[in-house]
């Protein structure tokens, strides 16, 4: 070792970097950020207990206590934890097995980083007797276009909208369209009047100006908007203004063919056909608040069919994706409509690895003290 490792090792700020103290707060945080993010999931939803406790970095309780979140815990931790393995460590063979706990728990975070900058999250809401088996994001979006038909089956040729900045020219194949970008602001204000009408700008809701407007800290609630020349394969141009919050798309005919040009929360397209059989709500005695609810679905791939319930600590599961219990709406007539959230995660796999490995190192390490015994 040399004199300026062994300098380190014995400073303060090592020492303290590397207490145990820090891995036990931390432990003990994180289980009461579980347990808490998980009641919370009752009253405010899936995704909001989710944004506020596990994916936040702090956050404030009672509106005025900085409080941190499941982010900082864990990059605390594995700061904590590998101080710990690089100077507090003593390298024998008679603490493999505790080398081999430390790599797994460390994997634990690998997996947790892949899992938050790695997954795909959407929704899926469905009524009683609705199937589907497309999602949307919550907050990433795209500009669709597709023709109208009459079929049940629509192609829609689409590409994501973040990050277009004015002048950039986006090409498209099939349809073979040119989209040329006047103007577009992530979080836009849609007027509809205060401006003189411009005929040659086309929108199905007759809005004729956007303003822009400051990135909301919560993503869902920004509506992005934009004015577009779109280049038609018979050479003409035309301009149109899209609207995240239009519910209908806005058309334009050319060469005896049409287009319906929208700007929409990003479609994923699933592996399976969900289909929601049955929704059931109960409440808390006297009050009209939700005790718990529950979906029940019937999952089709492939011509093969089969029922599940999904609802809090409940989900469902297929391959790399997972459908919760997120929400549920009443509609004016009085139906639920029940909102999945989807996430697919292509590193799901990994905490089972990390968990494996930690088991290992706990055999190895009361084997190899087994045989020290037997030694003595």
């Amino acid at each position: 070792m040399t004199s300026r490792y062994l300098k380190w090792k014995k400073s303060v700020p090592v020492r303290w970097v590397a207490s145990v103290r820090i891995t036990v707060a931390c432990l003990v945080w994180l289980f009461v950020l579980t347990f808490w993010g998980t009641v919370a999931q009752v009253s405010d939803g899936l995704y909001q207990a989710q944004e506020k406790f596990f994916h936040s970095w702090y956050f404030l309780q009672w509106g005025f206590l900085p409080l941190p979140g499941a982010q900082l815990t864990l990059w605390i931790l594995f700061v904590n934890l590998s101080a710990n393995a690089v100077f507090r460590f003593v390298y024998r063979w008679a603490n493999v097995g505790i080398l081999i706990i430390h790599l797994g728990l460390l994997s634990y975070f690998v997996g947790a980083f892949v899992t938050l900058h790695g997954v795909e999250e959407s929704n899926l809401t469905l009524r009683e007797g609705e199937t589907s088996n497309v999602a949307q994001a919550y907050h990433d979006w795209e500009l669709a276009v597709w023709s109208p038909s009459e079929a049940d089956a629509l192609e829609v040729t689409a590409f994501d909208v973040a990050g277009l900045k004015s002048g950039e020219v986006v090409t498209l194949t099939d349809p073979p369209l040119e989209f040329g970008v006047r103007l577009y602001f992530a979080n836009a204000q849609a007027y509809t009047r205060g401006k003189a009408p411009q005929p040659d700008l086309l929108n199905v809701s007759g809005i004729n100006d956007l303003s822009r407007l400051a990135l909301d800290s919560a993503p869902e609630r920004n509506f992005p908007g934009g004015i577009f020349t779109v280049r038609l394969p018979d050479g003409s141009r035309r301009d149109i203004l899209l609207y995240g919050q239009e519910s209908q798309p806005t058309p334009l005919a050319a060469g005896g063919k049409g287009y319906l040009f929208q700007i929409r929360r990003k479609r994923y397209q699933l592996p399976i056909t969900v289909t929601l059989k049955k929704f059931e709500m109960e409440k808390h005695p006297g009050t009209e608040i939700a005790r718990s609810y529950r979906s029940y679905v019937q999952i089709e791939r492939q011509g093969i069919k089969r029922d599940a319930e999904i609802y809090m600590n409940h989900p469902y599961r297929f391959k790399d994706y997972t459908f919760y219990q997120a929400s549920y709406a009443v509609d004016q007539r009085g139906e639920f409509r029940s909102t999945l959230a989807v996430v697919r995660n292509e590193g799901r796999l990994l905490p089972y690895v990390s968990s494996l490995v930690t088991f290992a190192g706990l055999a190895v390490h009361f084997l190899v003290m087994a045989f020290r015994r037997r030694w003595r």
